[in-house]
């Protein structure tokens, strides 16, 4: 099913190539037929006609064939014609011009394709010598457009589909259209990847059996000593899948165990084994135990109160992954194979800008509620608990360095949220409005520290953004919240939109501000 639904997604594509006849129906078939697809000339965007379709687009797409507009550069470097590095300032130059030009339409997220150089026919020459120019073009383009644009490494994506299934040569003597359709397939499929990654839209939570997926072997059967884990022989595949996951933790996804197991045993797997990449602080929740993995999944859910279309299952057990589909159906449930398991973990759409203390404080978090439980069954009222947790708030004008921990929680928060999602462009362009103020908060505990975990904009007199880990609910921190927005602000408007699970977020909304009008969010 499209991610759009019944909206329309109105995608600009500027180029010095021909991408039809495949383009506009692949681009559909992963968007939804609701797509507009605007071409646009390389040259020709200043045009009156085509910056009409860029101000409506949503997406802009720039794919630049080098063979097409700098068909010279290697005969100006062999001829000596001309230095490297001003060959590369001039391509970088000309790319910058374009650019410049798409500043104008910042609603538009930019998709740049980086150049590719695989049709070069030199390289079947004895002694041919790889210059590397497109390659050092690349980096200082890369280095030069930083700002609400995304880059794809069109090389790896021909790689990917094969050098030799990337090119038509008819297509590109008759009609300019040098790409074969199984390589613009590879191309769309990563280009709807990144409007993914862009929009926030992701899995969160990642669930992993451990005999015979982070190790070789049962570890209630062949015991720790005689576990295969290492960076050699049979154990290799399983130290190279820790390290995989490892970097998933890096860029946000939450790390959970699900083991049929003595959680005694799988502890000592954790701390003591020298071979082990994942180590207990990076695990947010353990579930290692002889009961069943649905209902064990279920736990870890609840404990780290998100959804169960947020997870992601991997087990080497058939059955096991069956049981969960059957039971489960909302969560992903993957069979461990070593060689397909990567490429099954795309559902994974991550950002790299994560910050690593964001995801520490979260794990911290995450590790201390069993604390946070002890301390509350001490006492008879909830009152009395919240006042034992000594919980400290932080609430102050969002700083630049918030900026992209505020647009991963507001993409990323389902349920207590108004239901606004930003970009970090979006909120840069918003905070210099007079009118406009966002909020970030920060919050501790006598056990730990939450890091910034909520953010909030007011607009005039509309509450236009509202956002709050679930980390940091049951703690009654929105009602200091609201207190906050209550004493700066006179609400009359409150934006919303249903995530389809905020509802109760809502009805909040509607005891906290008594006079607020609800009026619909633009965008999601």
């Amino acid at each position: 099913m499209s991610i759009l639904q019944n909206a329309e997604l109105h995608i600009g594509v500027i180029s010095d190539i021909i991408f039809d006849p495949h383009f506009p129906p692949l681009i559909k078939s992963r968007f939804g037929e609701n797509v507009i697809i605007y071409h646009i000339p390389y040259g020709e965007q200043n045009d009156d006609e085509y910056q009409r379709q860029l101000e409506n687009s949503d997406v802009v797409i720039v794919w630049l064939n080098i063979e097409t507009s700098f068909s010279n550069i290697w005969n100006a470097l062999y001829s000596q014609a001309a230095t490297e590095q001003q060959i590369i300032d001039k391509v970088v130059s000309s790319c910058n011009r374009l650019y410049g030009d798409l500043q104008a339409y910042r609603n538009a997220h930019i998709l740049w394709l980086l150049f590719e150089d695989y049709f070069i026919k030199l390289h079947n020459i004895s002694g041919y010598h790889y210059d590397a120019l497109v390659d050092k073009v690349n980096i200082d383009l890369s280095g030069a457009l930083k700002d609400n644009v995304s880059f794809i490494d069109l090389k790896r994506l021909i790689a990917e589909s094969g050098v030799a299934n990337a090119y038509d040569p008819k297509g590109k003597y008759r009609w300019n259209a040098p790409y074969s359709k199984a390589l613009i397939e590879t191309a769309v499929k990563e280009i709807y990847k990144q409007y993914y990654i862009e929009k926030g839209i992701t899995k969160k939570c990642l669930v992993l059996d451990c005999d015979n997926v982070l190790w070789g072997g049962i570890l209630s059967e062949d015991g720790v000593e005689n576990i295969k884990l290492g960076g050699s022989g049979f154990g290799r595949p399983y130290q190279d899948f820790q390290r995989f996951v490892l970097s998933l933790y890096y860029h946000g996804v939450i790390l959970a165990v699900c083991s049929k197991n003595d959680l005694p045993d799988v502890l000592t797997m954790f701390r003591k084994h020298s071979e082990m990449i994942l180590k207990e602080e990076h695990i947010a929740c353990f579930q290692a135990n002889w009961e069943n993995k649905p209902n064990n999944i279920k736990r870890i859910a609840e404990t780290l109160n998100i959804g169960l279309d947020s997870m992601v299952f991997i087990d080497d057990s058939a059955l096991e992954v069956e049981a969960v589909k059957f039971i489960l159906p909302e969560v992903t449930a993957i069979l461990y194979e070593r060689d397909s398991i990567y490429n099954r973990l795309s559902c994974f759409n991550l950002k790299s800008d994560i910050n690593i203390t964001d995801i520490e404080n979260r794990n911290e978090t995450y590790r201390t509620n069993q604390s946070r439980e002890n301390l509350k069954s001490q006492y008879e009222s909830y009152s009395e608990y919240i006042e034992a947790l000594e919980i400290k708030i932080d609430i102050h004008e969002a700083l630049l360095i918030e900026f992209n921990r505020i647009s991963e929680l507001s993409q990323r928060t389902n349920k207590c949220t108004n239901g606004k999602r930003y970009t970090v462009t979006e909120i840069k362009e918003r905070v210099v409005r007079e009118n406009v103020k966002l909020y970030s908060l920060s919050v501790s505990d006598r056990f730990s520290d939450l890091g910034l975990v909520g953010a909030f904009e007011v607009e005039g007199d509309t509450l236009t953004l509202f956002c709050l880990s679930c980390r940091a609910l049951g703690r009654k921190i929105e009602d200091k919240v609201f207190e906050f927005i209550a004493t700066k602000h006179q609400l009359h408007k409150i934006m919303f939109k249903s995530t389809g699970k905020n509802e109760d977020t809502k009805h909040t909304f509607a005891q906290s501000f008594l006079n607020a009008a609800y009026i619909n969010c633009e965008n999601g």
